[in-house]
């Protein structure tokens, strides 16, 4: 960062934990309203896919759940720099809270989506410990129908 502006490199394979990460999709998610979430998703079988998620503008709660073996491993993190980054691997469903206005998420996925091979958990499933900042949160039809773990 300097007088001009600032530099991010967004991702490097090189690096030690993402030198196997293959990138077969980005998205760019904008979400206008604080205390939206998105998910608990994941794909199965063939389709499961690790993801790489960073903030670009706003902030989140990240939240992931193991879904390939019991018991449930869950938890969240923070993410609100862009210069963070948090690899999730293929096995658990992710999902994420606006905690800011304009927020704007990049995510990578090592997997091409496929809707056939798509399957979610209910954001507040009482199995999972995710201690989300929102006990109200703006949620789609889809979102609000995943069933419990």
């Amino acid at each position: 960062q300097d007088d001009r502006g600032s530099f991010l490199k967004v991702f490097n394979q090189e690096s030690d934990l993402l030198n196997k990460f293959v990138v077969q999709q980005t998205n760019l998610v904008t979400t206008k309203e604080n205390y939206t979430l998105r998910g608990l998703h994941y794909q199965q079988n063939d389709f499961a896919e690790a993801k790489f998620f960073r903030v670009i503008s706003g902030s989140i709660q990240l939240a992931f759940a193991r879904v390939n073996r019991i018991p449930l491993l869950s938890d969240s993190v923070i993410l609100s720099e862009p210069d963070v980054g948090v690899l999730v691997p293929r096995g658990f469903a992710t999902g994420y809270l606006t905690l800011a206005e304009n927020t704007s998420v990049l995510y990578l996925s090592d997997n091409v989506y496929r809707a056939d091979y798509e399957a979610g958990i209910r954001w507040n499933d009482p199995s999972l410990s995710i201690n989300w900042q929102s006990q109200s949160p703006i949620l789609s039809e889809k979102d609000q129908k995943w069933p419990n773990f």
